[in-house]
């Protein structure tokens, strides 16, 4: 089945901005509260220790520090589980309807999410091993024809001209890499499109497969391209008005606090609605918005299967 990329747009944003906000809205704040808080407290740490901005000596000296690296870890780690709760209530609540009425302090971590997250590390190796794949040729063909080019003698670390010499040789200036490059990219890009419902067919199937969303958005590359454009475009276009109104709204009131005790009085009354719903709006989006354009794009691309599949038995019995 061929995406319908505008009508799949529409159903993404209208979930989220317009149908389901206040539950997304219910269900992502306390992940993404602990999230925060987390960052938060890796970089009281940081700068607590070495200052802020850190000096070169300090910068040296976070380098060493276990502390703060087992910190940073333990952050990469939560963050990891942390967004996959997010993630899969989003999905959940797109492809099985579970708005999980009543729940305000959401927490679920099944084997959903453990899958999810190991989607997330398999999903990154193989955008990277398509990425290096052009760059793995190259180097092969140029070493069979030009082993000079490839075999050159690596850089001491701590001598830049060496470094600058070592890029400044014959293998990197050789023009071909353009092309080299531009198809790493494009092979990037279909790695990234081709693979990428994994995510929902997690929640949507029960299982954890890469063949499954490669079959699945078959014939559809150029489309998911175009459809990923579109949302990322309108995204950013969305979250800049939103980052407007709430900056303007919460300028407004301090300059109203700094009028008097009744300007300042009005000019919260009146701003301050307008800030926390521009600020909602901005965090729902930027969270669950991607999310929700992966299982609405496995929604439209699956449906017309699903549809043939439901038909069969009638068939049959006739």
């Amino acid at each position: 089945m061929q995406l319908p990329v505008f009508k799949t747009v529409g159903q993404t944003f209208g979930f989220v901005v317009e149908r389901r906000f206040f539950s997304l809205l219910r269900l992502i704040w306390l992940p993404t509260f602990l999230s925060i808080a987390v960052v938060a407290a890796v970089l009281c740490y940081q700068f607590g220790t070495y200052g802020f901005p850190p000096t070169p000596s300090s910068v040296e000296a976070m380098n060493n520090d276990h502390v703060l690296t087992a910190l940073q870890w333990a952050n990469q780690i939560i963050g990891l589980i942390l967004g996959a709760i997010i993630a899969i209530s989003v999905h959940r609540m797109i492809l099985l309807d579970d708005v999980q009425k009543g729940v305000y302090f959401y927490w679920r971590l099944t084997r959903e999410e453990w899958l999810y997250i190991v989607a997330w590390i398999g999903y990154f190796i193989l955008v990277m091993i398509f990425a290096l794949l052009p760059f793995a040729a190259h180097v092969y063909w140029v070493s069979t024809h030009d082993a000079q080019m490839v075999f050159l003698p690596w850089p001491k670390l701590d001598n830049p001209q060496d470094a600058k010499r070592f890029f400044e040789s014959p293998f990197f200036q050789d023009p071909r890499l353009i092309i080299v490059g531009l198809m790493s990219l494009l092979f990037a890009l279909i790695a990234l499109a081709r693979f990428g419902l994994v995510f929902p067919i997690i929640v949507a199937e029960g299982r954890l497969s890469f063949w499954r969303s490669w079959v699945v958005t078959r014939g559809n590359f150029l489309r998911l391209v175009g459809f990923w454009i579109v949302v990322v475009a309108l995204t950013y276009v969305l979250s800049v008005v939103m980052i407007a109104i709430t900056a303007f709204a919460v300028i407004a009131m301090i300059s109203g606090l700094m009028g008097g005790q009744t300007v300042g009085a009005f000019s919260v009354l009146v701003f301050a609605v307008p800030a926390a719903v521009s600020f909602g709006v901005y965090l729902v989006v930027g969270i669950t918005i991607f999310i929700a354009a992966m299982s609405f794009s496995y929604k439209a691309l699956t449906s017309d299967a699903d549809a043939h599949a439901d038909a069969e038995p009638e068939a049959e019995t006739e």
